[in-house]
């Protein structure tokens, strides 16, 4: 028995995924973290960015000290700081491209799934 999954099905089914897979909320804002980070490396906050990174939910901050760049990890729930590295702006803007494309391409695979489903209907459908 050949049984076709309708698109709206598929759908549903990436919806589910995709909220199932949203981040958790965290336990500190963001200006919490920047303080953090910002103890830990004297400098002016530019960003803080939610990721999972290293396997845990964290913040990201960027701080900027004198000409300098810093990166600081800040534990979403603790607030501790637990790591602190020197970056700059290419390195930075090379991360966000790189996150952007595995973003959109998941997206892609998604949506290239749910096409293909839709063509598999219309090919049975005579």
């Amino acid at each position: 028995m050949n049984v076709k999954t309708p698109a709206f099905v598929i759908g549903a089914l990436v919806a589910s995924v995709a909220a199932a897979a949203a981040p958790p909320k965290p336990k500190i804002s963001a200006h919490t973290a920047e303080r953090a980070a910002t103890k830990a490396v004297h400098g002016k906050a530019l960003s803080a960015k939610y990721e999972f990174e290293d396997g845990r939910w964290q913040y990201a901050v960027i701080v900027r000290q004198g000409r300098q760049l810093w990166e600081v990890e800040v534990n979403s729930t603790t607030g501790k700081v637990l790591d602190k590295e020197k970056t700059s702006a290419a390195e930075e803007a090379k991360e966000a491209a790189a996150d952007k494309a595995k973003t959109s391409g998941k997206m892609a695979h998604a949506e290239k799934g749910e096409a293909g489903e839709k063509g598999e209907k219309g090919e049975g459908a005579k």
